[in-house]
């Protein structure tokens, strides 16, 4: 598989009053296409700032994002993001209309959008439900109705920040059946944030781990799907992940670091 996505030292510093605050410092690593790459952490850091400036919604203040080899500079239609909140579909519209309404922005010639939006809906599990409007559904089912909105747009790159976060235990185990099915239908390359290590373990075939701003470690997961959490296979897995976590690290720059993160705006 080649190279989709590069990020080469990437720092991003936020200024509160006269305190400057790291988000990411010094970050690198390549994702190639087609996998599904989880970034897991405790909260604050960095997971999050990390897909904004994927996303393109956040200026970098050093280094560099390239997909496909060109220079990520602000949001696109071939990076779409799905967040944790289960309001990100507009209410005055059916699930239909919310997916036809992404397409139409993104392909302004005329294309058969009805049997279009009919696909992706069946594709995350919800067919009938175009007429639907979005208080009408669970939570499980807004979810699924964002995805189905983001893959409509055929996206190089599906950004996922904590998406189902907000959902119970249950409901989550079925839409990560249905995640894993999206994905290897449509081949389309996934980062996924998550502060739940037996998520990023069910899910991905990489993982990205952070502490305080820093990328810590990159480990391939090989287990063999579907995984099953009793195996004894898992659990060493899952325990050499939470090693990586267990390590401390400072939340602070130092001059040096400062010095760096300081410099002008990659753009």
């Amino acid at each position: 598989m080649k190279t989709l996505l590069t990020v080469s030292n990437v720092t991003k510093v936020y200024e509160t009053g006269k305190r400057k605050v790291i988000g990411v410092h010094n970050v690198s690593f390549d994702i190639r296409q087609g996998e599904f790459v989880s970034v897991i952490g405790p909260s604050g850091c960095g997971k999050s700032t990390l897909l904004r400036c994927i996303a393109g919604f956040e200026r970098i203040n050093g280094g560099s994002i390239h997909l496909n080899g060109r220079k990520v500079k602000r949001p696109e239609p071939n990076r779409f993001m799905v967040f944790q909140g289960l309001d990100q579909l507009f209410p005055w519209l059916t699930l239909k209309e919310n997916i036809i309404f992404a397409m139409r922005v993104v392909d302004k010639g005329q294309g058969n959008f009805g049997e279009r939006a009919e696909h992706y809906l069946e594709l995350v599990g919800l067919q009938g439900f175009g007429d639907f409007y979005p208080y009408q559904l669970s939570g499980g089912m807004k979810q699924r109705a964002s995805i189905a909105r983001a893959l409509s747009v055929k996206p190089q790159l599906l950004l996922m920040d904590e998406p189902f976060g907000s959902l119970d235990a249950f409901t989550r185990r079925a839409v990560h059946e249905m995640l894993l099915q999206v994905w290897k239908k449509t081949g389309v390359t996934i980062i996924f944030v998550t502060h739940d290590l037996e998520e990023a373990v069910d899910l991905s075939d990489k993982i990205l781990i952070f502490s305080k701003g820093r990328l810590k470690g990159q480990i391939d997961n090989k287990l063999s799907r579907p995984r099953e959490r009793v195996d004894s296979s898992y659990r060493s897995f899952l325990l050499k992940i939470s090693g990586f976590l267990d390590s401390e690290g400072s939340d602070s720059l130092d001059s040096k670091e400062l010095s760096a993160a300081e410099a002008k705006l990659a753009f």
